[in-house]
């Protein structure tokens, strides 16, 4: 499976990846994929090939870096801010530009009445693609 293919299978899934089968996740795993996207306001969650659950970002509008020692950056953007920086896409509470390659989706909101209103742009990513000889995503996150 491919990044864009994950991606075409979580298009529209909801908040948290709780409509998304385990049997999905275990799926991006073994093929080295990570699903990223935001939790709450404050927080943003990787699954996967890693599972990591970033601590809470002081401030809604904090860059995030995956692996501060490496060129791996992503800028998480809510609602088009990242530290005043412009960016990413405002229709989105969550999105997201990054350093490498990646493939994303659109995540509904839980609650929602009405299946097309936007949440959060996921992301999904390779762990061959970044840049660096050791990945390990877990413990490795710094927020600025």
């Amino acid at each position: 499976m491919t990044k864009e293919e994950l991606a075409e299978k979580l298009q529209g899934c909801h908040y948290g990846l709780s409509d998304v089968e385990e049997s999905l996740i275990e799926e991006a795993r073994v093929n080295g994929l990570v699903i990223g996207y935001g939790s709450l306001n404050t927080v943003i969650q990787f699954e996967g090939a890693t599972y990591e659950e970033g601590d809470d970002l002081s401030e809604e509008s904090e860059m995030m870096y995956v692996d501060y020692e490496s060129p791996n950056t992503i800028k998480a953007f809510w609602k088009g801010l990242c530290k005043g920086e412009k960016g990413g896409n405002p229709d989105y509470s969550w999105s997201y530009e990054t350093s490498f390659p990646v493939a994303h989706f659109r995540m509904i909101g839980r609650r929602t009445r009405i299946n097309d209103e936007k949440y959060c742009e996921g992301i999904v990513f390779e762990l061959k693609d970044l840049q660096a000889k050791h990945i390990d995503l877990e413990g490795t996150m710094s927020y600025f």
